[in-house]
């Protein structure tokens, strides 16, 4: 499935469950981007938080916590709930993310071209 198609049903899901994206004025629009970015650093955190639990494990006798292959499926579940977040987001902003994306790409293509081997 293309990014695009992805984020359509992502968004019509949203907008089923009363979550919407499409707003009267400025100030409702700019509350919601708040509340969808009040969510999306919070599953950010929560992604956080256990990628320090296993770096906990791993440095720290004695310290009980799961390892990297335990959490990977819970660390790629939260990055699923940031990657909704950021269609919500950019949907908000009348964004196209995939075009965005590739924009950004070609922009860091020339920025970091220096780095490359």
């Amino acid at each position: 499935m293309e990014l695009s198609a992805l984020i359509k049903k992502q968004i019509d899901a949203d907008e089923r469950r009363g979550f919407p994206v499409r707003f009267g004025s400025d100030s409702e629009r700019h509350d919601q981007l708040m509340r969808d970015l009040v969510g999306l650093i919070g599953e950010a955190g929560e992604f956080a938080d256990l990628l320090k639990k296993v770096g906990l494990a791993l440095s720290t006798m004695g310290y009980v916590g799961p390892s990297l292959s335990e959490a990977a499926p819970r660390l790629r579940s939260e990055l699923a709930d940031v990657a909704i977040y950021l269609f919500r987001l950019s949907t908000i902003l009348d964004g196209d993310l995939e075009k965005d994306v590739l924009g950004k790409m070609k922009i860091n293509e020339e920025r970091y071209r220096y780095l490359e081997r």
